[in-house]
């Protein structure tokens, strides 16, 4: 199968390196980043281990073939740029969105995009220009936003599994982004502000007592928007936090690299969502603000 990535940060380049071994892949990302992998390869640590012989770019339109599929993995907050060029480049060509948030399929699909939703908990580090390090495994889960089985999702589950990632077909994909959201919505914020690894939310009682108030209240908020989760968030976000224990989440990661972070798409979106319909979203309220001003800090060049 021909397959770009669009999106080749730390998970973005884990699919495109195992993807890579039984597939023609293409890997679309930042400038110092694929001029290292086109060099010498796309480095692999942790989980999974070796250098991958990956083609890379900066942009879309240099890929070397028409593609069967483009897995989706740029930030939250730049999927409408991302719809623009799919669009622009290969319109009639099916996305699955591997993205944070809960809102990203919603996006594509008003924007035109031929998009299928997907969730993944495998937790990768980014290292550095060429490497990262695939830091615990996960469920990886896709599906139609209609909640058909059809037969191209059941394609790709195979070519992802066969690949190492062991995907599963779901006729409730929407509900699967929801929880997966709910984990995010606790993990990501708590850990970018201590700055400490995955694994610590388990490891001290008050942090433990938080993720359960932010995974309850986001339960709430998927309630109130009639949303039909698989699992309980209180419960799913401790299983991931132990599959992922030594991984830096991506908005750890972004703190650290002095990047925007995701908490606007994150518990942000919770926010809003949970505004609108009148519930008191208090620990969703707190965790953007402060992730917020860890951005504003690094701005500022504090610590």
């Amino acid at each position: 199968m021909r397959i770009i990535v669009f999106g080749a940060g730390a998970l973005g380049s884990l699919f495109g390196a195992l993807l890579s071994r039984q597939n023609e892949v293409y890997l679309v990302g930042r400038k110092e980043h694929v001029e290292v992998i086109n060099y010498r390869g796309l480095e692999v640590e942790g989980k999974s281990d070796g250098t991958f012989e990956v083609s890379a770019g900066e942009r879309l339109k240099d890929a070397p073939f028409y593609p069967n599929w483009i897995i989706l993995t740029v930030k939250a907050y730049q999927t409408e740029e991302a719809a623009d060029e799919i669009l622009n480049t290969f319109p009639n060509v099916p996305v699955v969105s591997f993205q944070n948030g809960i809102k990203n399929e919603e996006i594509l699909r008003e924007m035109g995009i031929n998009a299928v939703g997907g969730v993944t908990s495998h937790g990768v580090t980014y290292l550095g220009p060429g490497r990262i390090r695939h830091a615990g495994t996960g469920r990886t889960v896709i599906g139609e936003l209609d909640g058909r089985i059809s037969m191209r999702v059941r394609a790709l589950a195979y070519v992802l599994s066969e690949a190492g990632i062991i995907t599963e077909v779901s006729d409730n994909i929407k509900g699967e982004i929801w929880l997966k959201g709910s984990v995010n919505a606790v993990i990501n914020p708590i850990t970018a502000i201590l700055g400490v690894e995955n694994g610590y939310l388990l490891e001290i009682e008050s942090l433990r007592k938080l993720g359960d108030e932010v995974a309850e209240e986001c339960e709430e908020i998927a309630r109130a928007r009639s949303i039909d989760l698989p699992g309980r968030p209180i419960e799913e976000w401790k299983t991931v936090a132990e599959m992922t224990k030594h991984n830096l989440s991506s908005a750890l990661q972004d703190i650290k690299n002095g990047k925007r972070t995701e908490i606007r798409e994150i518990n942000g979106a919770f926010l809003k969502i949970a505004e609108k319909n009148g519930i008191n979203a208090k620990y969703n309220r707190v965790l953007t603000e402060m992730v917020i001003a860890k951005e504003k800090l690094n701005e500022l060049k504090i610590d």
